[in-house]
């Protein structure tokens, strides 16, 4: 269970000062058994001289043998409640007793309290002291307190002393729970700014604070969160220039292979064409060669084409994101056969989006979707595109968040290769991407029930644009 710093200061508060009580409560029984040894010696001592007399007095004549012992009048105004005086003789026996009970309606303590007392070890408080005279000894006197008594006693100091503690500590947690309201006031900043941290918001940072300590957290922390925003837009940058460099050679490399190969293969295939018609005139053996050069020719020109479509998809440019998106579900289901059903949805205008981040939304997808059709092979894929809006003048040019979710239902993304490098394919490439625009990119196993992709890509764009 866990406790905020005020209920926990103010449990130990609470704690120490019942600790205090008990070792209070502690010395008072100790305080109270040892007064009522003194008071059971005292009565013993008194006891012990009047039998001396006695025995003198029945020495001298003046008193009978048969009243021995006689302490009934010293035991009347000494003896108090729950006391007990016994004689006991030289041979070990009990000859006389003399007790005064003890009330238990009047000052009995709670039960509660009698359950603690018994499991405290009481010093003894029971007093034996011999009887001689003349060098004989005549037994001894042995003066009790009956335990109840000693309870009573010890529970009478004890109620006041409970009373006046709950009273402090009442009064004590009231202050302390003020004092120390006011003082970790400035601990809710401290938290809503680690809140805002931990959602993302590398801009977040604490206000001065008077106290030394809270000040130098507030510090720290300013210190780490600057760090990390400059760390974190750096990286950014960087995924964004290695992303960028990426595309531009695609580009270059679609267009070398558009200007040079292309148009190579076209020349090959229209020599072939005169081959083959020059052949059906003067050598019809190397027509099927002919053919055959055509139809290589051809295949070639076909790969190709596939090949720069995947560097760089002419939609984009004329058709806009979503019809790219459109073409290139359609192109992955022809892949998987008839196998896999992907389910496009899109709501809002991908028009809003920048032409680059349009660009690295389509890779993302096409890397994801690859991935399902090579290892997945779940029989339905479904690719969600929306925009989540900020409150704001629709005017102005606000910070959007376009949300891309890619899930299936096939093998988890964990034993799926999502994680494999080459050619910007694979979570690697796709992190790389969603970085360099500056979002967030979750990937969620589901096991057996397939993975899911979801990310987060912010963008400036005008808020009438993205509803």
């Amino acid at each position: 269970m866990h406790l905020d710093l005020k209920t926990s200061l103010m449990l130990r508060l609470v704690v120490g000062a019942l600790a205090c009580f008990f070792i209070a409560a502690g010395l008072a029984l100790f305080g109270t058994y040892r007064d009522v040894r003194q008071v059971n010696a005292r009565v013993a001592e008194v006891l012990v001289r009047r039998l001396q007399i006695q025995l003198s007095h029945i020495e001298s004549g003046i008193d009978a043998t048969t009243r021995f012992p006689d302490f009934d009048l010293v035991s009347e105004h000494l003896q108090s409640a729950g006391q007990c005086v016994q004689y006991v003789g030289p041979d070990g026996s009990i000859v006389r007793s003399s007790c005064i009970g003890f009330n238990r309606d009047i000052g009995t303590p709670p039960a509660w309290f009698g359950a603690i007392s018994s499991w405290i070890p009481a010093p003894q408080a029971d007093v034996v002291r011999p009887i001689s005279h003349r060098d004989r000894p005549y037994g001894s006197v042995v003066v009790t307190t009956e335990r109840a008594a000693v309870f009573a006693a010890i529970w009478k100091e004890v109620s006041g002393m409970l009373g006046l503690t709950a009273l402090v500590i009442g009064a004590i947690c009231i202050l302390q729970y003020r004092a120390i309201s006011e003082v970790l006031r400035p601990t809710k900043d401290i938290l809503a700014g680690l809140d805002r941290l931990g959602r993302g918001d590398l801009s977040s940072r604490l206000p001065h604070f008077r106290l030394i300590e809270l000040q130098r957290i507030s510090e720290t922390f300013n210190a780490l969160a600057a760090s990390l925003e400059r760390t974190t837009r750096e990286k950014m940058q960087l995924a964004a220039k290695l992303v960028d460099h990426r595309e531009q050679e695609r580009l270059d490399l679609a267009r070398d292979l558009h200007d040079e190969l292309a148009q190579n293969l076209s020349a090959m295939s229209a020599v072939a064409a005169s081959i083959e018609a020059t052949a059906e005139a003067e050598c019809p053996a190397l027509v099927p060669e002919a053919r055959n050069l055509s139809q290589i020719s051809m295949a070639v020109m076909r790969v190709l084409r596939t090949t720069l479509r995947a560097l760089r998809p002419p939609e984009i440019d004329d058709f806009g994101l979503a019809a790219s998106l459109a073409v290139l579900a359609r192109d992955h289901e022809q892949l998987a056969g008839g196998g896999l059903k992907i389910s496009l949805e899109i709501n809002g205008d991908l028009g809003a989006l920048p032409p680059t981040a349009a660009s690295h939304v389509y890779r993302i997808v096409q890397e994801g979707l690859t991935n399902i059709n090579k290892h997945a092979h779940g029989a339905h894929a479904r690719v969600d595109l929306g925009f989540r809006p900020e409150a704001g003048d629709p005017n102005t040019s606000e910070r959007r968040w376009l949300t891309l979710t890619i899930e299936n239902d096939g093998r988890g993304a964990a034993d799926s290769g999502m994680a494999a490098e080459g050619n910007g394919f694979g979570l690697i490439g796709m992190r790389e991407r969603v970085t360099a625009l500056g979002g967030q990119l979750d990937i969620l196993d589901l096991g057996d029930r397939g993975f899911r992709l979801h990310a987060m890509i912010p963008f400036e764009v005008p808020a009438r644009l993205a509803q």
